[in-house]
């Protein structure tokens, strides 16, 4: 049987007339019907499968969260020191899931030469060394801590704050950091914001004596001296040598007008005081005598 394009070259030729081919289905538009119902059917099954490998990607995702359980998250309330630098690295949680840092160790040589620095006075070199060794491990919670110490002693209150709190989303169980946090927001004037550091440093560490001793002023500047000298008591109960803290009580029982608890206090501190407080010392017992002489006048 010929092709109709045979057919049509022979009709030419010979000049007869051949009838058209016949469609394939006697329906009117059925190609156009046919290859919009492929079309249909071939986009529904990419977007089952894309569908298909959404929910498969978000189950990937949702596994660390189910091995994360909510008392694990919890803060301990234990009664422990303040940790070490060298124990301040996240452990656990969602560190488990990021791929190993290289150049660990070169990053905490970074962190201790900063550190040296930083007790030497020259604060922006430590700074400097600090942002390095962030740069080779953005994780590592004491170069974010260092970093917010140094910007503290150069002034940059705001800026050591942004620091404190990298360190704490990475680290969150660091007093000594809820401290540091809490002692530039008070240099700022957010006393509030500072007592919730406090607070958070004695959830961590409930013998936390730096954090009485700073509750104890921070209320103290609130106007709170009772609830003020409570925590002074705490600090210096917890640790009898906390030289700071026996000033501090010493000036809320004067401001309490508790005049001869507040002379014992002030003689406490002065004998407590180090060499290097040997000028408040000196004034501090100036002051003694002067309240002394008045107490003798009936004043």
């Amino acid at each position: 049987m010929e092709s109709g394009t045979l057919a049509r070259i022979r009709a030419i030729i010979t000049g007869t007339n051949v009838a058209p081919p016949l469609p394939l289905l006697f329906i009117p538009g059925a190609a156009n019907i046919s290859l919009a119902w492929a079309i249909f059917f071939v986009a529904l099954a990419v977007v089952y499968t894309r569908d298909a490998g959404t929910e498969s990607d978000e189950q990937v995702e949702q596994r660390p969260f189910e091995k994360d359980s909510v008392a694990e998250r919890e803060p301990e309330l234990a009664m422990a020191a303040p940790r070490a630098e060298a124990e301040r690295e996240p452990k656990g949680g969602d560190d488990v899931a990021l791929p190993a840092v290289k150049n660990v160790a070169e990053a905490k040589a970074l962190l201790d030469k900063g550190n040296e620095l930083y007790t030497m006075g020259h604060y922006e070199q430590a700074v400097a060394h600090f942002d390095e060794a962030i740069r080779l491990h953005p994780r590592l919670a004491g170069a974010w801590a260092a970093k917010g110490l140094a910007c503290s002693a150069l002034g940059r209150d705001q800026e050591a704050i942004r620091c404190y709190d990298e360190s704490l989303r990475i680290n969150p169980r660091d007093a000594a950091v809820w401290d540091d946090k809490g002692n530039s927001l008070f240099a700022l004037g957010r006393l509030e914001g500072a007592l919730n550091c406090f607070n958070e440093a004695l959830i961590v560490n409930p013998r936390d004596e730096r954090a009485w001793y700073n509750m104890g002023i921070c209320l103290a500047n609130l106007g709170r001296p009772e609830e003020a000298l409570a925590r002074c008591n705490k600090a210096t109960d917890l640790d009898p040598s906390f030289a700071a803290a026996w000033q501090a009580k010493a000036l809320v029982l004067e401001r309490l007008s508790r005049t001869r608890d507040a002379i014992a206090a002030y003689k406490q501190f002065i004998s407590l005081a180090s060499e290097s407080d040997a000028a408040s010392a000196e004034k501090v017992r100036q002051h003694v005598s002067e309240l002394e002489a008045a107490m003798q006048r009936g004043v």
